[in-house]
C-alpha cells in the first residue's frame, strides 16, 4: 500500500485539462476562485499548479461547469 509521500506526490500534479478548459472558456483565475468559494486567485492558481489539492466539492462545481468529467479533468494527465 502507498503511504502518504507517495500518494501526494502522484495526485498533486499540475492540472492541465483544468487549465485548457479554463483558458478555452476564457475564464480568469479570479472567476474561478470565485466559483468554487475561495476568497483570492492565489488560491485557486495553487491549486491548478498541483501544489495544493482540490476538495471533491471543488471538482464537482468545475466539472459541472465546463461538462466533463472529473476524472478526465482531475486524474488524466
Amino acid at each position: 500500500m502507498a503511504d502518504k509521500k507517495e500518494l501526494k506526490e502522484e495526485l498533486l500534479q499540475p492540472k492541465t485539462h483544468v487549465r485548457q478548459e479554463r483558458l478555452a472558456h476564457e475564464y480568469s483565475t479570479s472567476e474561478m476562485a470565485s466559483l468554487i468559494g475561495l476568497k483570492n486567485r492565489r488560491q485557486y492558481e495553487q491549486k491548478e499548479k498541483g501544489k495544493a489539492p482540490f476538495h471533491d466539492y471543488e471538482m464537482l462545481i468545475i466539472a459541472h461547469k465546463f461538462k466533463k468529467s472529473i476524472m478526465y479533468l482531475f486524474y488524466e494527465y
